[in-house]
């Protein structure tokens, strides 16, 4: 997308955007976009990662106030269509060191240093997470949504990553019902629905099969930064259990329920990030 169609979907917010494709790791380039208040803003800039395949459209709730509040890098991570590459893709290209490295590259690009503020959902959550502890990404504080410690998918799904990638628009098609009976938020369904739609197949197969081998590894304890793990008791695709065993395990984690996936994508979830960053990082 172009300035004027991001600004445009937010509902042309009192900011300017910078959209630029930043030289990441081993090849690839990745889709960045910098917000700036026109009233300046405060706090320290906000590092964005949305989750796996996600769309902008899906955080045009949150981000059409925040970027009015607050500078905010959105990087798009390399599974995503307007990541780009041009050799052949393989499955260990979307590992989560590839994912970690990406992000230490880009931040380097921009000149952000230890001052900023984390903030990511599901896989960009995760690495976050990973990058912190391996001590490739440091920050004030992050602010996490449903963070995978793994990625678990159905049993009748794993023979699925067998088949060729042209496949995957009738197994995708097919695959809709579940999620929408799996998923207890109409509107966390319709992102995800639009989300696997508007995925690239080949990065979406590759992907699938590097996030089925990750597990979160030991060395939580090494992350001593701020950290709040955001979970909402109604969603049913992410894992309470591992969010509350994962805010357990960092020195200074903190857990966060808020009411729905949804509420977690909406301007009002703002209130509780600054809440928090208010106690834990000032």
């Amino acid at each position: 997308m172009q300035a004027d169609e991001v600004l445009g979907l937010l509902g042309d917010p009192a900011a300017s955007v910078l959209c630029q494709d930043i030289e990441a790791s081993d090849g690839f380039t990745l889709r960045v976009y910098s917000f700036t208040p026109k009233g300046g803003g405060t706090g320290c800039p906000v590092v964005f990662i949305p989750g796996w395949t996600s769309v902008m459209e899906g955080w045009a709730p949150l981000l059409s106030a925040w970027v009015e509040q607050r500078e905010i890098h959105y990087i798009e991570t390399r599974e995503k269509r307007s990541a780009t590459i041009e050799r052949r893709v393989k499955s260990q290209d979307f590992s989560m060191p590839r994912h970690v490295a990406d992000l230490a590259e880009v931040l380097e690009v921009l000149g952000l240093g230890k001052e900023v503020l984390w903030f990511g959902s599901s896989l960009g959550a995760t690495v976050i997470l990973e990058g912190l502890m391996q001590g490739h990404l440091q920050g004030r504080g992050a602010f996490l949504i449903s963070p995978n410690s793994a990625f678990i998918f159905p049993t009748w799904m794993v023979p699925l990553t067998w088949m060729p990638w042209w496949f995957y628009h009738p197994i995708i098609r097919a695959f809709i019902p579940y999620l929408k009976w799996r998923l207890k938020e109409p509107a966390q369904y319709q992102r995800y629905r639009r989300t696997l739609f508007n995925a690239d197949l080949k990065r979406l197969k590759c992907s699938v099969i590097a996030n089925r081998a990750y597990t979160l590894p030991d060395g939580l304890d090494r992350i001593t930064i701020p950290v709040a793990i955001c979970v909402a008791a109604s969603d049913t695709l992410h894992s309470g259990d591992d969010a509350h065993g994962t805010a357990a395990a960092l020195p200074n984690g903190k857990l966060v329920e808020v009411e729905s996936n949804q509420y977690a994508h909406e301007a009002a979830v703002i209130f509780d990030i600054e809440s928090w960053e208010k106690r834990a990082c000032d």
